[in-house]
């Protein structure tokens, strides 16, 4: 009897594994595959591609500047050697090493990084004329539920490991506001752990369906992937331009049909507005919260349910920069057109600025990083950390102070701030006052920061 279930069990494994294999001509039969063969396959077509990324970052989170090694996974996915990565493992790399299928460490340049997505493009530094194994992207659309994956990378630093399982769920919203608006998830239950980032999510034909990016830790067999399509779309921008541009409107959307929030709207077509940010082009316009937006120059915005909603914040974020846009809007029963004139999203400086004689860092004011700043002030500068024990801790500097001026001089933004910390350093002995005019909790108030003046940088 056990001889038999296990043969049962084994065929329709093979069976599910089929799925994922090529169609079978007409009039061909369709037989199951060997287990362990379409596994190998797989492997060996990807297992090339797959490197083990070593960055070395540079955080100011702390109030001071520190060089912090990472590790995580990417894929190679062009013979001239492209890497696709997350923008959590590339973000704030000094310099980058990616260990290859060989064992070689190679250099690698940050192509460019988007960190709502969550992705970032390498390039390898290779010999004139150098290819390199490659893997090939798929089309993530065509996953469905129960169909075997595996995802490939580097967990907790080990160079080389692969995991198996099934897609559990090929279009999961997760939410969380801008950090989750532009892509659904690929669910999977194949071991996605830390060091696995950046890895690939594999096929059983050996295509690469999604890039690995979130393992709960503290739930079973419950990671998330970046899907292909995603994927696609944002590395070839970031190939040609460096970066993704975006424009803002200032909009929030609701699903016609969202049970976490328990509201249903009526009828079939349209995205409801949940909200319009203060001084946005949305609603300079006249787009109020309330509003149903059923179509953004030619195209529809149907957002029935969650999993819709990322499609239409890339309609809103493809509108050209400054160019006027119909937005047709549904209210008390009567439509209208309102002409929309979008804004490039904010520019943003990565590292910010150190001032170690302080021990502080600071960062630029944007919408994007810190939008409850930004409603007081549009633009500027910001604590980003503060250093304890350090002379800015002692005069009561705190992290997302808006620093309006230093020694009665304005601060615009970060160039700004750098001009006036190196006015304070003087050359004189004994110690020197520095005064800084912040703004917390839409408060003004002034900070006495004591520092001896001829102190080193130590930098």
């Amino acid at each position: 009897m056990r001889t038999r279930t296990a043969v049962l069990a084994t065929a329709a494994l093979c069976g599910l594994l089929s799925r994922g294999a090529p169609r079978a001509a007409q009039g061909e039969e369709r037989r199951p595959l060997d287990f362990e063969a379409v596994i190998e396959n797989a492997k060996a077509r990807v297992f090339p591609a797959l490197v083990f990324v070593r960055p070395m970052q540079e955080d100011l989170s702390a109030g001071e500047r520190r060089r912090i090694e990472v590790f995580g996974s990417g894929v190679i996915v062009s013979p001239e050697g492209y890497v696709v990565t997350n923008h959590h493992v590339a973000e704030k790399a000094t310099e980058i090493r990616c260990v290859m299928n060989d064992r070689r460490q190679v250099e690698a340049s940050v192509v460019g990084l988007d960190e709502p997505t969550d992705l970032a493009l390498l390039k390898l530094v290779l010999s004139p004329g150098e290819k390199v194994p490659y893997a090939e992207l798929g089309v993530s659309a065509e996953l469905a539920e129960g169909q075997f994956v595996m995802a490939l990378g580097a967990p907790y630093g080990f160079e080389r490991s692969i995991s198996l399982g099934i897609v559990s769920n090929a279009r999961r919203h997760l939410g969380g506001g801008d950090a989750h608006a532009y892509n659904n998830w690929i669910q999977t239950d194949a071991a996605i752990n830390p060091g696995n980032s950046g890895g690939p999510l594999v096929d059983t034909r050996g295509i690469v369906v999604g890039i690995n990016t979130l393992g709960v830790q503290m739930a079973s067999s419950l990671g998330f992937s970046i899907p292909a399509d995603i994927v696609r779309r944002v590395v070839d921008r970031l190939r040609t331009d460096g970066r993704v541009l975006r424009s803002w409107t200032g909009l929030t959307l609701r699903p016609l049909v969202d049970y976490a929030m328990s509201t249903v709207f009526d009828g079939e077509k349209g995205v409801i507005v949940d909200d319009v940010a203060p001084g946005s082009p949305g609603e300079r316009a006249g787009l109020e919260k309330g509003d149903r937006l059923l179509r953004v120059g030619q195209r529809e915005t149907n957002g029935r349910y969650r999993e819709d909603i990322p499609e239409i914040h890339w309609t809103l974020a493809d509108l050209p920069d400054g160019r006027p846009a119909p937005f047709e809007i549904q209210r008390a029963g009567a439509k209208r057109i309102l002409l929309v004139v979008p804004e490039l999203c904010d520019g943003c400086d990565v590292m910010g600025f150190e001032a170690p004689r302080w021990g502080a860092t600071f960062q630029s004011i944007t919408r994007d990083r810190v939008p409850d700043l930004a409603f007081h002030r549009k633009s500027g500068v910001y604590v980003l950390g503060v250093k304890y024990p350090g002379r800015a801790a002692e005069a009561g500097l705190r992290e997302f102070d808006i620093v309006l001026s230093v020694d009665r001089m304005p601060v615009a933004d970060l160039s700004a701030l750098a001009g006036a910390y190196e006015r304070t350093s003087g050359t004189a002995t004994g110690k020197r006052t520095v005064l800084l005019e912040i703004l917390r909790d839409g408060r003004r108030t002034f900070l006495a920061v004591e520092v001896p003046a001829a102190e080193k940088e130590g930098r």
